[in-house]
Order: structure tokens, then C-alpha cells, then sequence
């Protein structure tokens, strides 16, 4: 019988104040999101250049989140549940985080030195971009041809049309409604907050924008909530970003008239700093400055049985189609 293994990838954040900037290093070593001229002779001096410039400032929101990303611990509260839910299968599954521990050259050592057979390597994005499933992939890849490791990888693309992701986020902004006064979605606007990505990677072909626009327009339908915007937040640097921008959109509909915003942060699917801080805090305190009474971040969707039950159902059918060929 094959040995296979579950992985599930994510992005990674620093345990600790002190690990910000290596973590900034190693994000912005990556060739897959910063593409310089000369290569590898460049990008280890521009990330270390970088990450000591940016350093402070991101220091401040996961001070103001308790000091560390939750993301690594959320991570490894999915990929224990998602095991107890393959308990019949006998299935381990790892946690790979690409710029924080556990790192994907730790983890591609694990699995060749447990003799995996065989991986299943599902990202943590619902939807396709080289930035970050691309990159996880890329990563993965590259530390198993370092190591001379040649399993069968059964990569997972993307998942944003599975109907159980989209069920799980349609019921967790349903469950909003109570924290407002007016319980009705009549009266409260919802914001569909994706992470943004640079114009120009669109236009290079990456279909981030298309499948963020198929998982609100599928999350409009289960809804039929009258009131939704999409919109993308976390832009850095010069360059024209996806719009509309979330901050841009919170004034516009504070200018309207919109007095109760719930926001769903629609590509994430565990909190880390860009929910809790960059919506929870930055974009609490311009909504109330623009005069937005009630303003609301519904929580990403964690450990959320359905999106258990939706990666359960990736795994399952991956194994599925691997056993008919």
C-alpha cells in the first residue's frame, strides 16, 4: 500500500516579536512574489534591505494582536481536525508554512525520511494565485529536488467552487447578523474583502481576480443579501493594485449613508494579522471616523466544521482520481 501524506500549506507568521523580520526575509525572498534583475546575486540583499526597513511598522500590528500570529496555531487546529476526520484512512497530515516554521524544507525532510510514498498538497487559498498557492507549490518542489525526493505530489490548485467552502462562508456571515442593533441584512452593507495583488500579475495571466469574483458572486447567491461589495485590501508600494481598495470602499459607503458594515475577509480562511488588525483595528477606526455606527469583522473561518468537511472532500477525491489512474 502507497505511505501518503497530507499537506496542507499556509502562509506563516512570526511566533514572536522578535521573529518579525526574519519572517519579512524570507517573504521577501521569495521569487515568485518579488521578481528582480539578476536573480538570486539580488534578492537576498533587497529582502534583508526590506525586511529591516518594513520591520517596525509591521511590528506594531501583531503588537497590537498579542505580540505573534495566530496562524500557526490555527493552522495545526485544521490539520488536526481534518486528520480525525481521515481517522479511517490512516492519513497523517502536515502542517507546511512557507515563510515561518515549520518551513517547507523541515517538512519535505520529514516526509522523505518517514519513506512518504505519496503527497497530497493542498494550500490553504481557496483561490489560485502564483503568489501564494503557485509559490507553496514552486517551494515544494524545489526542497524535493534538493533532497533527490521523488514522491508522487497530488497538488490541490484551488477550491474556491467547493460548495461546502462556500456554505461555510455564507452561514459565518449569516451568523453576524445578531452583533447588530438592526439585525437585518436590509440594513447592514456587506464588504467581501479579498487580499489584493498587483495589477500587472493579473494582466500576466494569474486568475487570482476571476475565481475571487466567482467566490463572491457564489456567496451573493446563497445569500441574496441585497447589499455587497467586493473589494481588496492590503496593497503595498507604488503600484496599481485590484481595486476597488476596501479603505475606499468603507468612505464611499460611509459618504451614502451606510451606518452598519459587516466585513467578511473572503480570500483568508484562518485570522491572522491582515483580519485582525488591518480590518479589525485600522478599518474599525476609519469606518467610525467616516461615521460608520456599527462596524463588524465576521472572523475567518478557522476551524469551521464545514470547511473541515470541505478540505475532508478535497483529500477524499484527490484519492480518488489518484487510484483510477
Amino acid at each position: 500500500m502507497t505511505r501518503t501524506a497530507v499537506v496542507l500549506c499556509n502562509l506563516g507568521g512570526p511566533d514572536s516579536l522578535a521573529a518579525v523580520e526574519p519572517f519579512l526575509y524570507n517573504l521577501f525572498s521569495d521569487p515568485d512574489i518579488f521578481r528582480l534583475p539578476l536573480g538570486r546575486l539580488t534578492q537576498r540583499p533587497f529582502a534583508r534591505w526590506l525586511a529591516a526597513r518594513r520591520r517596525d511598522e509591521a511590528a506594531r500590528g501583531y503588537e497590537a494582536i498579542g505580540g505573534a500570529s495566530p496562524i500557526g496555531a490555527h493552522t495545526a487546529a485544521q490539520a488536526e481536525a481534518l486528520a480525525q476526520s481521515l481517522a479511517d484512512l490512516d492519513i497523517p497530515v502536515f502542517v507546511c508554512m512557507r515563510y515561518w516554521h515549520p518551513l517547507t524544507s523541515a517538512v519535505a525532510e520529514r516526509l522523505q525520511r518517514e519513506q512518504f510514498e505519496r503527497v497530497i498538497l493542498l494550500p490553504l487559498y481557496p483561490q489560485y494565485s502564483l503568489a501564494t498557492t503557485g509559490s507553496a507549490h514552486n517551494e515544494f518542489r524545489r526542497q524535493c529536488a534538493r533532497l533527490h525526493y521523488s514522491p508522487d505530489v497530488v497538488f490541490i490548485g484551488s477550491w474556491y467552487q467547493q460548495t461546502d467552502y462556500v456554505e461555510a462562508v455564507a452561514r459565518s456571515i449569516e451568523d453576524m447578523l445578531d452583533s447588530f442593533s438592526e439585525p437585518d441584512p436590509q440594513a447592514v452593507t456587506l464588504l467581501l474583502s479579498a487580499h489584493g495583488l498587483p495589477r500587472k500579475a493579473i494582466e500576466r495571466g494569474d486568475p487570482y481576480q476571476r475565481e475571487i469574483e466567482a467566490t463572491a458572486e457564489a456567496v451573493r447567491q446563497r445569500l441574496r443579501w441585497p447589499h455587497v461589495r467586493l473589494c481588496y485590501q492590503s496593497r503595498v508600494g507604488p503600484l496599481e493594485w485590484l481595486r476597488p481598495y476596501t479603505d475606499d470602499v468603507i468612505r464611499a459607503e460611509a459618504e451614502a449613508g451606510v451606518r452598519q458594515m459587516l466585513v467578511y475577509p473572503v480570500a483568508f480562511v484562518s485570522d491572522h494579522v491582515e483580519t485582525l488588525f488591518e480590518l479589525g483595528i485600522t478599518y474599525a477606526q476609519l469606518a467610525r471616523q467616516a461615521g460608520i455606527r456599527e462596524y463588524q469583522v465576521a472572523p475567518a473561518l478557522n476551524v469551521h466544521p464545514l470547511l473541515i468537511k470541505a478540505l475532508e472532500s478535497l483529500v477524499r477525491n484527490a484519492l480518488e482520481d489518484t487510484s483510477c489512474t
